[in-house]
Protein backbone atom coordinates (compact mmCIF):
# COMPACT_ATOMS: atom_id res chain seq x y z
CA UNK A 1 0.00 0.00 0.00
CA UNK A 2 1.46 3.32 -1.01
CA UNK A 3 -0.29 5.39 1.66
CA UNK A 4 -0.86 3.15 4.66
CA UNK A 5 -3.04 4.58 7.44
CA UNK A 6 -2.96 1.91 10.13
CA UNK A 7 -1.59 3.28 13.38
CA UNK A 8 0.94 1.48 15.51
CA UNK A 9 0.30 1.53 19.24
CA UNK A 10 2.78 3.71 21.14
CA UNK A 11 4.67 1.74 23.77
CA UNK A 12 7.71 3.81 24.72
CA UNK A 13 8.86 3.40 28.28
CA UNK A 14 12.03 3.90 30.24
CA UNK A 15 14.24 0.95 29.36
CA UNK A 16 17.00 0.04 31.80
CA UNK A 17 19.01 -1.32 28.88
CA UNK A 18 19.65 2.12 27.36
CA UNK A 19 19.21 3.23 23.76
CA UNK A 20 19.28 1.13 20.60
CA UNK A 21 20.50 3.11 17.58
CA UNK A 22 20.66 1.78 14.02
CA UNK A 23 23.00 2.55 11.15
CA UNK A 24 23.99 1.26 7.72
CA UNK A 25 27.67 0.90 6.86
CA UNK A 26 28.27 4.18 5.04
CA UNK A 27 30.49 7.05 6.18
CA UNK A 28 27.41 9.12 7.04
CA UNK A 29 27.19 7.14 10.29
CA UNK A 30 30.75 8.01 11.36
CA UNK A 31 29.55 10.46 14.01
CA UNK A 32 27.62 7.69 15.79
CA UNK A 33 30.62 5.38 15.84
CA UNK A 34 32.98 8.13 16.99
CA UNK A 35 30.62 9.03 19.85
CA UNK A 36 30.63 5.39 20.93
CA UNK A 37 34.35 4.80 20.56
CA UNK A 38 35.37 8.08 22.21
CA UNK A 39 33.16 7.42 25.22
CA UNK A 40 30.96 10.46 24.55
CA UNK A 41 27.65 8.68 25.07
CA UNK A 42 28.99 7.61 28.46
CA UNK A 43 30.11 11.14 29.18
CA UNK A 44 26.49 12.28 28.76
CA UNK A 45 25.17 9.54 31.03
CA UNK A 46 23.89 7.23 28.30
CA UNK A 47 24.42 3.64 27.33
CA UNK A 48 23.96 3.22 23.57
CA UNK A 49 23.94 0.02 21.56
CA UNK A 50 24.74 0.51 17.88
CA UNK A 51 22.97 -1.92 15.56
CA UNK A 52 24.41 -2.41 12.07
CA UNK A 53 21.56 -2.99 9.59
CA UNK A 54 21.53 -4.34 6.04
CA UNK A 55 19.65 -1.45 4.44
CA UNK A 56 17.28 1.45 4.78
CA UNK A 57 14.06 -0.56 4.63
CA UNK A 58 15.21 -2.56 7.66
CA UNK A 59 16.08 0.62 9.54
CA UNK A 60 12.70 2.15 8.71
CA UNK A 61 10.73 -0.91 9.84
CA UNK A 62 12.70 -1.30 13.06
CA UNK A 63 12.08 2.36 13.86
CA UNK A 64 8.36 2.03 13.19
CA UNK A 65 8.11 -1.03 15.42
CA UNK A 66 10.31 0.59 18.08
CA UNK A 67 13.03 -2.02 17.95
CA UNK A 68 15.30 0.99 17.39
CA UNK A 69 15.03 4.20 19.42
CA UNK A 70 16.89 6.24 16.81
CA UNK A 71 18.80 5.74 13.58
CA UNK A 72 21.10 7.39 11.10
CA UNK A 73 18.65 7.59 8.20
CA UNK A 74 18.09 9.33 4.90
CA UNK A 75 16.59 12.76 5.51
CA UNK A 76 13.80 11.93 3.06
CA UNK A 77 12.58 9.19 5.42
CA UNK A 78 11.30 11.95 7.71
CA UNK A 79 8.70 12.87 5.11
CA UNK A 80 7.95 9.34 3.92
CA UNK A 81 7.24 8.19 7.49
CA UNK A 82 5.44 11.36 8.58
CA UNK A 83 3.22 11.34 5.47
CA UNK A 84 2.78 7.58 5.16
CA UNK A 85 4.45 7.24 1.77
CA UNK A 86 4.70 3.48 1.37
CA UNK A 87 4.73 2.85 5.13
CA UNK A 88 2.51 3.13 8.18
CA UNK A 89 2.17 6.82 8.92
CA UNK A 90 3.77 8.05 12.15
CA UNK A 91 4.96 11.38 13.49
CA UNK A 92 8.73 11.65 13.47
CA UNK A 93 11.43 14.30 13.58
CA UNK A 94 15.11 15.11 13.62
CA UNK A 95 17.10 17.42 15.83
CA UNK A 96 20.39 16.82 14.03
CA UNK A 97 21.75 16.45 10.51
CA UNK A 98 24.71 14.07 10.49
CA UNK A 99 26.62 15.89 7.76
CA UNK A 100 26.82 17.17 4.21
CA UNK A 101 27.91 15.31 1.06
CA UNK A 102 29.72 11.97 1.33
CA UNK A 103 28.65 10.12 -1.83
CA UNK A 104 29.91 9.74 -5.41
CA UNK A 105 29.00 8.47 -8.86
CA UNK A 106 30.85 5.35 -9.99
CA UNK A 107 30.95 3.97 -13.55
CA UNK A 108 32.19 0.68 -14.98
CA UNK A 109 35.52 0.20 -16.71
CA UNK A 110 33.50 -0.89 -19.76
CA UNK A 111 32.08 2.64 -20.03
CA UNK A 112 35.58 4.07 -19.74
CA UNK A 113 36.70 1.83 -22.58
CA UNK A 114 33.75 3.03 -24.66
CA UNK A 115 34.96 6.62 -24.22
CA UNK A 116 33.08 7.92 -21.17
CA UNK A 117 35.03 10.54 -19.24
CA UNK A 118 32.27 12.68 -17.78
CA UNK A 119 28.49 13.15 -17.95
CA UNK A 120 28.57 14.62 -21.45
CA UNK A 121 30.65 11.84 -23.01
CA UNK A 122 28.55 9.25 -21.16
CA UNK A 123 25.43 10.86 -22.60
CA UNK A 124 26.76 10.47 -26.13
CA UNK A 125 27.40 6.76 -25.56
CA UNK A 126 23.92 6.20 -24.12
CA UNK A 127 22.25 7.95 -27.07
CA UNK A 128 24.42 6.15 -29.64
CA UNK A 129 23.40 2.77 -28.22
CA UNK A 130 19.74 3.59 -27.65
CA UNK A 131 17.59 0.70 -28.81
CA UNK A 132 20.57 -1.67 -28.69
CA UNK A 133 21.39 -1.62 -25.01
CA UNK A 134 19.75 -0.44 -21.79
CA UNK A 135 22.18 1.04 -19.28
CA UNK A 136 21.35 0.37 -15.62
CA UNK A 137 22.40 2.47 -12.63
CA UNK A 138 21.96 1.73 -8.94
CA UNK A 139 20.83 3.91 -6.05
CA UNK A 140 20.18 2.93 -2.44
CA UNK A 141 16.70 4.39 -2.00
CA UNK A 142 14.23 5.96 -4.40
CA UNK A 143 13.79 9.02 -2.18
CA UNK A 144 17.49 9.59 -1.54
CA UNK A 145 20.04 12.30 -2.14
CA UNK A 146 21.97 9.71 -4.17
CA UNK A 147 19.05 9.32 -6.56
CA UNK A 148 18.73 13.11 -6.78
CA UNK A 149 22.45 13.58 -7.43
CA UNK A 150 22.67 10.75 -9.98
CA UNK A 151 19.72 12.19 -11.88
CA UNK A 152 21.12 15.71 -11.78
CA UNK A 153 24.49 14.48 -13.02
CA UNK A 154 22.93 12.43 -15.86
CA UNK A 155 20.81 15.39 -16.95
CA UNK A 156 23.95 17.55 -17.13
CA UNK A 157 25.08 15.16 -19.88
CA UNK A 158 21.79 15.26 -21.76
CA UNK A 159 20.46 11.97 -20.34
CA UNK A 160 16.83 11.67 -19.23
CA UNK A 161 17.03 9.34 -16.19
CA UNK A 162 13.39 8.29 -16.62
CA UNK A 163 13.55 7.44 -20.34
CA UNK A 164 17.11 6.90 -21.46
CA UNK A 165 18.38 4.59 -18.67
CA UNK A 166 17.12 2.26 -15.95
CA UNK A 167 17.61 3.24 -12.28
CA UNK A 168 17.38 0.36 -9.77
CA UNK A 169 17.14 0.53 -5.96
CA UNK A 170 19.66 -1.72 -4.15
CA UNK A 171 20.72 -1.79 -0.45
CA UNK A 172 23.94 0.16 0.21
CA UNK A 173 25.90 -2.88 1.36
CA UNK A 174 24.96 -4.82 -1.79
CA UNK A 175 25.49 -2.13 -4.42
CA UNK A 176 29.17 -2.85 -4.98
CA UNK A 177 28.71 -6.64 -5.17
CA UNK A 178 25.89 -6.17 -7.68
CA UNK A 179 28.09 -3.84 -9.74
CA UNK A 180 31.10 -6.15 -9.59
CA UNK A 181 28.92 -9.04 -10.78
CA UNK A 182 28.19 -7.02 -13.94
CA UNK A 183 24.53 -6.20 -13.25
CA UNK A 184 25.07 -2.43 -13.09
CA UNK A 185 26.81 0.04 -15.38
CA UNK A 186 27.20 2.51 -12.55
CA UNK A 187 25.78 3.68 -9.25
CA UNK A 188 25.60 6.52 -6.76
CA UNK A 189 26.14 5.57 -3.14
CA UNK A 190 27.87 6.82 0.00
CA UNK A 191 31.43 5.83 0.74
CA UNK A 192 33.29 3.51 1.01
CA UNK A 193 31.47 1.66 -1.77
CA UNK A 194 32.74 3.96 -4.53
CA UNK A 195 36.32 3.63 -3.34
CA UNK A 196 35.85 -0.16 -3.35
CA UNK A 197 35.41 -0.05 -7.14
CA UNK A 198 38.14 2.53 -7.71
CA UNK A 199 40.79 0.79 -5.61
CA UNK A 200 39.95 -2.75 -6.65
CA UNK A 201 39.93 -1.86 -10.34
CA UNK A 202 36.34 -2.63 -11.33
CA UNK A 203 35.21 0.97 -11.74
CA UNK A 204 36.08 4.67 -11.63
CA UNK A 205 34.60 7.82 -10.12
CA UNK A 206 33.82 10.71 -12.49
CA UNK A 207 32.18 12.93 -9.87
CA UNK A 208 31.46 13.25 -6.17
CA UNK A 209 28.17 14.58 -4.82
CA UNK A 210 30.06 17.47 -3.20
CA UNK A 211 30.82 18.54 -6.78
CA UNK A 212 27.29 17.90 -8.10
CA UNK A 213 25.29 19.52 -5.26
CA UNK A 214 27.65 21.11 -2.72
CA UNK A 215 26.58 20.97 0.95
CA UNK A 216 23.40 19.00 0.40
CA UNK A 217 21.75 17.36 3.43
CA UNK A 218 22.51 13.67 3.69
CA UNK A 219 21.60 11.60 6.75
CA UNK A 220 19.78 12.68 9.91
CA UNK A 221 19.34 11.30 13.40
CA UNK A 222 15.74 10.16 13.00
CA UNK A 223 13.43 9.44 15.95
CA UNK A 224 9.69 9.04 16.34
CA UNK A 225 7.95 12.00 17.97
CA UNK A 226 6.76 9.77 20.82
CA UNK A 227 10.38 8.99 21.69
CA UNK A 228 11.40 12.67 21.52
CA UNK A 229 8.58 13.61 23.91
CA UNK A 230 8.67 10.71 26.35
CA UNK A 231 12.46 10.47 26.55
CA UNK A 232 13.30 14.10 25.94
CA UNK A 233 16.34 14.32 28.21
CA UNK A 234 17.97 11.23 26.72
CA UNK A 235 17.28 12.53 23.22
CA UNK A 236 18.96 15.86 23.98
CA UNK A 237 21.96 14.18 25.57
CA UNK A 238 22.35 11.85 22.62
CA UNK A 239 22.39 14.81 20.21
CA UNK A 240 24.85 16.70 22.44
CA UNK A 241 27.20 13.71 22.39
CA UNK A 242 26.91 13.51 18.60
CA UNK A 243 27.61 17.22 18.21
CA UNK A 244 30.83 16.76 20.15
CA UNK A 245 31.73 13.69 18.10
CA UNK A 246 31.02 15.53 14.84
CA UNK A 247 33.67 18.11 15.62
CA UNK A 248 36.21 15.37 16.23
CA UNK A 249 35.30 13.75 12.89
CA UNK A 250 35.81 16.97 10.94
CA UNK A 251 39.36 17.68 12.13
CA UNK A 252 41.69 16.48 9.33
CA UNK A 253 44.30 15.27 11.82
CA UNK A 254 41.67 13.00 13.42
CA UNK A 255 40.60 11.34 10.19
CA UNK A 256 43.19 8.50 10.32
CA UNK A 257 41.91 7.58 13.78
CA UNK A 258 38.33 7.78 12.52
CA UNK A 259 39.25 5.40 9.69
CA UNK A 260 40.64 2.95 12.23
CA UNK A 261 37.39 3.07 14.22
CA UNK A 262 35.12 2.58 11.23
CA UNK A 263 37.14 -0.29 9.74
CA UNK A 264 36.60 -2.49 12.79
CA UNK A 265 34.69 -5.76 12.17
CA UNK A 266 31.64 -4.70 14.16
CA UNK A 267 31.20 -1.55 12.09
CA UNK A 268 32.30 -1.67 8.43
CA UNK A 269 34.64 -4.67 8.43
CA UNK A 270 36.58 -3.42 5.41
CA UNK A 271 40.20 -2.66 4.62
CA UNK A 272 41.22 0.73 6.04
CA UNK A 273 42.36 1.91 2.60
CA UNK A 274 38.76 1.95 1.34
CA UNK A 275 37.77 4.41 4.07
CA UNK A 276 40.97 6.43 3.97
CA UNK A 277 40.55 7.18 0.25
CA UNK A 278 37.77 9.73 0.87
CA UNK A 279 38.31 10.54 4.55
CA UNK A 280 42.07 11.06 4.50
CA UNK A 281 43.08 11.29 0.84
CA UNK A 282 44.56 11.83 -1.62
CA UNK A 283 41.42 10.73 -3.43
CA UNK A 284 41.96 7.94 -5.96
CA UNK A 285 39.24 8.04 -8.62
CA UNK A 286 40.21 4.80 -10.37
CA UNK A 287 41.68 6.91 -13.18
CA UNK A 288 44.18 8.93 -11.20
CA UNK A 289 44.33 10.96 -8.02
CA UNK A 290 42.72 14.36 -7.68
CA UNK A 291 41.75 16.88 -5.03
CA UNK A 292 38.13 16.86 -3.82
CA UNK A 293 36.98 19.75 -1.66
CA UNK A 294 34.74 18.85 1.29
CA UNK A 295 34.06 15.27 0.26
CA UNK A 296 32.15 15.00 3.52
CA UNK A 297 31.45 17.62 6.22
CA UNK A 298 30.63 16.36 9.71
CA UNK A 299 30.95 19.38 12.03
CA UNK A 300 27.45 19.90 13.44
CA UNK A 301 28.09 23.60 14.04
CA UNK A 302 28.49 23.88 10.25
CA UNK A 303 26.12 21.22 8.98
CA UNK A 304 24.03 19.90 11.86
CA UNK A 305 21.23 22.42 12.32
CA UNK A 306 17.97 21.08 10.79
CA UNK A 307 16.95 24.46 9.35
CA UNK A 308 13.84 25.17 7.32
CA UNK A 309 16.01 25.77 4.23
CA UNK A 310 17.58 22.32 4.49
CA UNK A 311 14.16 20.83 5.17
CA UNK A 312 12.81 22.53 2.05
CA UNK A 313 15.61 20.99 -0.04
CA UNK A 314 14.64 17.51 1.18
CA UNK A 315 10.91 18.26 0.85
CA UNK A 316 11.38 19.23 -2.81
CA UNK A 317 13.31 16.01 -3.43
CA UNK A 318 10.49 13.90 -1.98
CA UNK A 319 7.83 15.86 -3.86
CA UNK A 320 9.58 15.68 -7.23
CA UNK A 321 10.82 12.08 -7.28
CA UNK A 322 8.39 9.19 -7.57
CA UNK A 323 5.20 11.15 -8.10
CA UNK A 324 4.57 11.97 -4.45
CA UNK A 325 3.28 15.47 -5.12
CA UNK A 326 -0.31 14.18 -5.06
CA UNK A 327 -0.04 12.99 -1.45
CA UNK A 328 -2.31 15.35 0.53
CA UNK A 329 -0.19 14.94 3.66
CA UNK A 330 2.95 16.18 1.90
CA UNK A 331 2.65 19.92 2.53
CA UNK A 332 5.39 22.47 3.12
CA UNK A 333 3.76 23.37 6.44
CA UNK A 334 5.11 20.17 7.98
CA UNK A 335 8.76 21.06 7.38
CA UNK A 336 9.30 22.76 10.79
CA UNK A 337 7.46 19.87 12.47
CA UNK A 338 10.01 17.31 11.28
CA UNK A 339 13.11 19.54 10.99
CA UNK A 340 13.36 20.68 14.63
CA UNK A 341 15.99 23.38 14.84
CA UNK A 342 14.81 24.23 18.37
CA UNK A 343 15.86 20.78 19.62
CA UNK A 344 19.27 21.20 17.97
CA UNK A 345 19.89 24.52 19.73
CA UNK A 346 18.89 23.04 23.09
CA UNK A 347 21.41 20.25 22.55
CA UNK A 348 24.10 22.77 21.54
CA UNK A 349 23.59 24.55 24.85
CA UNK A 350 23.85 21.25 26.69
CA UNK A 351 27.04 20.41 24.83
CA UNK A 352 28.51 23.84 25.62
CA UNK A 353 27.69 23.35 29.29
CA UNK A 354 29.46 19.99 29.26
CA UNK A 355 32.62 21.19 27.55
CA UNK A 356 32.82 24.23 29.85
CA UNK A 357 33.32 21.77 32.74
CA UNK A 358 29.90 22.43 34.27
CA UNK A 359 28.40 19.30 35.76
CA UNK A 360 25.46 17.88 33.84
CA UNK A 361 22.26 17.54 35.91
CA UNK A 362 21.45 13.98 36.85
CA UNK A 363 18.67 12.19 35.02
CA UNK A 364 15.55 11.18 36.91
CA UNK A 365 16.59 7.53 36.60
CA UNK A 366 20.25 6.54 36.17
CA UNK A 367 20.82 5.36 32.62
CA UNK A 368 24.54 4.65 32.60
CA UNK A 369 25.41 1.02 32.15
CA UNK A 370 28.65 -0.61 30.97
CA UNK A 371 29.08 -0.18 27.23
CA UNK A 372 28.11 -2.83 24.73
CA UNK A 373 29.50 -3.26 21.22
CA UNK A 374 27.58 -2.99 18.01
CA UNK A 375 25.97 -6.27 17.05
CA UNK A 376 25.37 -6.87 13.31
CA UNK A 377 21.65 -7.28 12.65
CA UNK A 378 20.69 -5.86 16.01
CA UNK A 379 21.26 -8.82 18.34
CA UNK A 380 22.32 -7.77 21.80
CA UNK A 381 25.11 -8.98 23.94
CA UNK A 382 26.55 -7.36 27.03
CA UNK A 383 30.25 -6.56 26.96
CA UNK A 384 32.88 -5.65 29.46
CA UNK A 385 32.98 -1.95 30.42
CA UNK A 386 36.54 -1.50 29.20
CA UNK A 387 35.69 -2.14 25.51
CA UNK A 388 35.16 1.58 24.88
CA UNK A 389 37.83 3.17 27.00
CA UNK A 390 39.11 6.13 24.97
CA UNK A 391 38.65 9.17 27.26
CA UNK A 392 36.10 11.72 26.08
CA UNK A 393 38.44 14.64 26.70
CA UNK A 394 40.66 13.36 23.87
CA UNK A 395 38.11 14.73 21.39
CA UNK A 396 39.67 18.19 21.50
CA UNK A 397 43.23 17.08 22.13
CA UNK A 398 44.19 15.58 18.76
CA UNK A 399 47.64 14.24 18.15
CA UNK A 400 48.32 14.31 14.39
CA UNK A 401 51.54 12.36 14.67
CA UNK A 402 50.08 9.50 16.69
CA UNK A 403 46.93 9.40 14.57
CA UNK A 404 48.85 9.01 11.33
CA UNK A 405 51.12 6.46 12.92
CA UNK A 406 48.08 4.44 14.06
CA UNK A 407 46.71 4.30 10.52
CA UNK A 408 50.01 3.22 9.04
CA UNK A 409 50.49 0.53 11.68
Amino acid sequence: MRFAKTKIKVRYRNRPSGLNVGFAATIDCAVLIAAQELGLFRKYGLMVRLSREVGWATIREKLLHEELDAAAAHASMLFSIYCGIGVVRRSCLTGLLLGFNGSAVTLSKDLWNLGARDAVSLGKIIHEKKGKRIFTFGVVLELSSQNFNLRKWLRSGGVDPDRDVRVAVIPSALVYDTFRAGHLDGYCVAEPWNSAAALEGSGWIPSTTSEIEPEHPEKVLLVLQDFAEKREEEHLRMIAALIEASRFCDVPENRPELVRMLARPEYFDVNKSLLANALVGPFESGQGRRAVKDFVIYDALKAGAPTRAKGKWVFDLVQNIGGNGSNPALRSEIIPKVFREDIFHEAVQLQHASTSKRKLPELAAPLFLPGAPVIPGGSRKEAAPEIFSIPAQSVFDPSPQSAHAALCA
